[in-house]
């Protein structure tokens, strides 16, 4: 045996094989990383999280803990140097060049996953394709509330209804208008005891003035789930003067087997908006891209106003995402793990939390969450959220990540509500 060869230990093996991660899926890497030190509690030093730099957790913004859709990201690949042309093309299977709709490319699996039948014929060729489908695409969701607002706040004014709890977008857009000048008003409805929303006292609180309903579903932050027999009822008994949008960019993380989407009521109601994001489930936040399924009346009132439509390779990335079931599967499997080890730590060190059908957790840490929030960013590069929500100043709400990620997010909540001074 040669004395002078350098001896490859499993840990040099594992410490290299990562070091090319390059060639490596992120479940390879995250296989090596649990290998690399079995037994040993990992830390903040360990994470390398997708899409951040090494030594830090961010389970504050809902972002998908694994990263990008790889098929959204290959079809970057494929078509971001056409994008230096205004039209695009392909060739057929006979070499032939031929134009390449990159909305019709979208709207046709839009279509196929959220089971629409597209009525025919279906104009292909139309430049806007504003007809013959209830989609409408924009460079985020956010576009389609910002739309939203536009159109039904400006320039009358009016009210708003939303959970006090809610997501929380478009009572700020109220807001905003109020100071403007605008007539707008913003009625904020307490939740129920078990943190949902009340949709008889949303219902209670409608008047002639009141514009838009807003009912975010799972609900963001508290995660709970409005079912859709729920839903239906309460759409049903709603004045049609309001139009009622529900923000589903959860929908994937649903776990109750009895739900259905909304995506039916959008489709048999003149006043419904069902609104969906490729930020989530499909993790690519930095392309731009969320839709909405509405009525063509709806669609034609929002498309006066819609300047800042998505990209054409967002829109063949979206497109990918969108048959990118086994990455969709996975980033379900690691928020359902996540969630379920959040679940079992909180009820060990006995605090309080709310079973969440959304990618994300609250839970009562019976200290000023401000305080907490800031100690474990600051301290240890933990990052989780308050909300800012009046009521809740104990709670926190925690992004799933992965399992190293809520490992060590798990342990270093404990160290911080162990210490008696921070």
């Amino acid at each position: 045996m040669d004395d002078n060869k350098p001896v490859l230990s499993r840990r040099n093996f594992l410490m290299n094989a990562i070091a090319a991660a390059g060639v490596l899926t992120l479940a390879d890497r995250l296989a090596l990383a649990e290998q690399m030190a079995p037994g040993k509690a990992l830390t903040i030093n360990d994470i390398h999280s997708a899409g951040l730099p090494p030594g830090i957790i961010r389970m504050s913004s809902n972002e998908n803990p694994l990263g990008p859709s790889p098929k959204a990201m290959e079809a970057v690949e494929k078509y971001k140097w056409n994008s230096n042309r205004y039209s695009w093309y392909e060739q057929d299977e006979k070499g032939i060049p031929k134009s390449l709709s990159t909305r019709t490319t979208l709207n046709d699996a839009l279509a196929k996953a959220n089971g629409i039948t597209l009525p025919a014929p279906y104009k292909r060729e139309s430049s806007y394709d504003r007809q013959d489908n209830p989609f409408l695409v924009t460079s985020g969701s956010g576009r389609i509330l910002d739309l939203l607002a536009l159109t039904y706040l400006v320039p009358d004014g009016g009210e708003i209804i939303e959970a006090e709890y809610g997501y929380g977008d478009f009572i700020e857009k109220a807001g905003d208008l109020a100071e403007e000048g605008f007539a707008t008003r913003a009625i904020k409805i307490p939740m129920t005891k078990d943190h949902g929303h009340d949709l008889e006292a949303m219902l209670k609180a409608v008047t002639p003035e009141t514009r838009l309903m807003v009912i975010t579903n799972p609900n963001n932050p508290t995660g709970t789930l409005i079912s859709y027999e729920a839903l239906e009822q309460f759409v049903n008994a709603v004045p049609k003067h309001v139009v009622v949008v529900i923000d589903e960019a959860y929908i994937h993380f649903v776990t109750d087997p009895n739900y259905k989407p909304a995506v039916s009521l959008a489709l048999s109601n003149d006043n419904v908006v069902v609104v969906r994001t490729f930020s989530k489930v499909y993790g690519i936040k930095g392309l731009g891209l969320g839709y909405a399924i509405t009525s063509q009346t709806i669609k034609d009132r929002l498309s006066l106003y819609n300047t800042n439509s998505a990209s054409a390779v967002a829109s063949m990335a979206g497109a990918a995402a969108l048959e990118d079931f086994d990455h969709v599967e996975a980033v379900r499997q690691t928020v359902i793990e996540s969630k379920a080890l959040m679940y079992k730590s909180f009820e060990k060190m006995g605090l309080e939390y709310i079973p969440s059908e959304g990618c994300f957790v609250m839970v009562n840490i019976n200290r000023d969450a401000e305080q907490i929030k800031d100690a474990m960013a600051n301290r240890r590069r933990v990052n989780v959220s308050t909300r800012n929500l009046r009521s809740l100043e104990t709670w926190i709400r925690i992004s799933a990540g992965t399992k190293e990620e809520t490992e060590v997010f798990l342990r270093t909540l404990e160290l911080m509500l162990s210490r008696q001074r921070l």
